[in-house]
């Protein structure tokens, strides 16, 4: 596996022509993509990560509605009640999580993301990534995306005794549609049949590498329970928005 370097979003504002705290125009974005493609086992992993775990309005783009879904969801199932101090944090947390997203990909303003501007904003990501690895080959992560990783964590990790175990994954994922075998053999795989442990950091770097990597034998393509993405299609351009 790569080595992960988790970072503040500050950076990213300092490198030009990339992320900053005006919105994007659509021709720079436009050219950028153009330029630079990201492979089509990566838009597969992009498209079944948009829509099973971000769309959960099911309209085929993103707005705060699924944001605030998501946050419901999550403080229903671990039964933190309106008003406490778990479900005060989830509502900070999906808070940060949509600002810092909304920023990056919304190029035109309108308070939606559609499927292709989730995928232009990572095909922009990974023209960074690329650009900026140094000689020991680490990866920033969007401080957003850290954000987002820990609200994942915190879903499958019910008991919240810091770690995820394989019970609490099938138990999660059953409720996104996916079977209890195809989510033990998942689980298997990116715990290494159970001998490390999957704890914040670890499921960080996991979560990162889903979105990062090309390698279809990468650890990390396995956090959400699908093990072959070869039936998936790499084309949003049919999404409804």
């Amino acid at each position: 596996m790569q080595r992960f370097v988790l970072c503040c979003p500050s950076l990213f504002y300092l490198v030009p022509g990339y992320y900053t705290n005006t919105r994007k125009n659509s021709t720079s974005m436009g050219n950028i993509t153009a330029k630079h493609q990201i492979s089509e086992f990566r838009r597969k992993k992009l498209w079944h990560e948009f829509n099973t775990f971000y769309d959960l309005n099911k309209n085929g783009k993103l707005e705060l509605e699924d944001f605030t879904m998501a946050r419901e969801n999550i403080c229903n199932l671990s039964g933190w009640k309106h008003g406490t101090e778990k479900y005060q944090k989830m509502q900070a947390l999906f808070r940060d999580i949509w600002t810092h997203l909304d920023q990056q990909a919304d190029e035109d303003g309108d308070g939606v993301i559609t499927a292709q501007e989730w995928v232009k904003m990572w095909t922009e990501q990974d023209k960074m990534w690329k650009e900026l690895k140094n000689e020991e080959n680490a990866t920033m992560m969007p401080d957003w995306l850290e954000k987002y990783a820990e609200y994942k964590f915190n879903l499958y990790d019910r008991a919240a005794d810091g770690h995820i175990d394989i019970e609490e994954f099938e138990y999660i994922l059953s409720e996104f549609g996916i079977s209890p075998k195809d989510a033990k053999a998942a689980f298997m795989m990116f715990s290494q049949s159970n001998e490390k442990k999957v704890d914040l950091e670890y499921f960080k770097e996991l979560v990162l590498e889903y979105y990062s990597s090309d390698d279809e034998a990468a650890l990390g393509n396995f956090i959400n329970g699908v093990l072959d993405f070869s039936s998936f299609s790499a084309d949003m351009a049919g999404v409804k928005h």
